[in-house]
Order: C-alpha cells, then sequence, then structure tokens
C-alpha cells in the first residue's frame, strides 16, 4: 500500500488558523461524508489540547462559523458537522472512498494540519499532492513521506476517559513541558509550581490521569 504524510496550510480552512490564534493544538478524526444539493458535507472529531477558556473559546468561533452546522463538546472532544462548496477539488479528493486515513491529522500550534493518508495505488495520491499544489487557497505544502510500505500501524480512534479538570490540565502540562520525553525536561516539582498546587497534589491528578488514561491505549 502506498502511504503520504504532508504538512500544509490553506487560507480557507475552518479550524487550523483559530487554533494557532488561542495557542491550543489537537487531533482530528474524519468520521464521514455525504454529498447534497452541490454541497459536500464532513463530520469529525476534534480532542483540543490547551487551557480550558482557550477551548471554550474555540468552541464559541465554531458556532459563530457559518460553514459550521452543528456542534457538540464532550469536554476536549468536539464534534463538528461542516459545509463545503462540492465543486471544490481539495475537498472532494481529501474525502475520497479511495483513500485509508491510518491516523487522525494533527492540527498544530503554529496553524498547520498534518495529514496522513493511504491508497492501494499510487496515482491517486500522485493527483491529491497535484491538487493541493495547484490549489489557489494552498499557502504552505511539504511532503513529509511519500513510501510505499506495508500498513501495520493503522490507528482506530476511541473516546477519551472523562478527566477532571484539573487531571486534564496536569496531563496537558506534562505532556506540553516535555515531562513525558527521554530524558525528562521538567519534574514534578516545577511543574506542580506552574500549575500553583503542591508537589503531591500535582502528581495525584496526574496519576488519576494517568490511570484513566492509559487502559484505553493497550
Amino acid at each position: 500500500m502506498w502511504y503520504l504524510k504532508f504538512k500544509y496550510k490553506h487560507s480557507d480552512c475552518i479550524y487550523a488558523p483559530m487554533l494557532e490564534k488561542l495557542n491550543l493544538h489537537g487531533d482530528f478524526y474524519y468520521l464521514g461524508n455525504y454529498t447534497k444539493n452541490n454541497y459536500i458535507y464532513t463530520t469529525a472529531m476534534i480532542h483540543l489540547i490547551g487551557k480550558l477558556e482557550d477551548i471554550k473559546k474555540y468552541i464559541k468561533y465554531l458556532d459563530g462559523n457559518k460553514k459550521i452546522l452543528n456542534v457538540e463538546m464532550y469536554e476536549s472532544i468536539v464534534f463538528v458537522l461542516a459545509k463545503h462548496k462540492a465543486d471544490l477539488k481539495l475537498y472532494e479528493a481529501g474525502y475520497s472512498q479511495q483513500f485509508i486515513h491510518p491516523a487522525p491529522a494533527y492540527l498544530s500550534e503554529e496553524g498547520f494540519e498534518i495529514i496522513e493518508v493511504a491508497s492501494w495505488d499510487k496515482k491517486p495520491l500522485m493527483d491529491y499532492i497535484k491538487i493541493h499544489k495547484e490549489n489557489k487557497t494552498t499557502t504552505y505544502f511539504e511532503i513529509i513521506k511519500f513510501i510505499e510500505k506495508k500498513m501495520d500501524d493503522i490507528y482506530v480512534s476511541r473516546l477519551l476517559p472523562k478527566l477532571s479538570e484539573k487531571q486534564r490540565e496536569a496531563v496537558n502540562l506534562a505532556y506540553k513541558k516535555g515531562y513525558y520525553e527521554y530524558p525528562k525536561k521538567i519534574d514534578l516539582g516545577e511543574l506542580a509550581k506552574l500549575m500553583s498546587v503542591s508537589k503531591s497534589t500535582f502528581q495525584e491528578h496526574l496519576k488519576r490521569a494517568e490511570g484513566k488514561l492509559i487502559p484505553r491505549m493497550l
């Protein structure tokens, strides 16, 4: 199977530019689409990562966007139904039934979309690259990887368990500041100071969050 990973920006994107403004990032899970009256309707789930107050601002932005028809929020998980013009080749190609999405798209804090897509044949992916490069609203496009390989690492999404506000804040802060990197870039005491709590309290929030998250990953 052929596998493509690329990074891009386009000026008419609904989701990424506002994430950049609010210093948020997250995973974008494509769930399905249908065409009606020359429009493409797409359903997606976004797992937002960042401060809760900024996430709420982002939800308010989505609610006010004319291209977003429905929004449902579950803590940091957002479900959206969006409407796109069907004559836009970019959307037609991106939601092609020829493609497999082995992992969610990543929406970065810098406003980039990092996409992974696979196909049995090379040509549809070549055509997809060409459409991106020729698209008038594309402002940045970079191929990260384009190879033929066995797809042995396809991600199947599951809803995250319910975390308290403090648990979510603790695990997001630990991840963002490099606590899970090797070697660690920060220790528990430093993280506790950033969250304005004691070391033992921060450790409790973090361990409770990890205890809920890790079983879902195994």
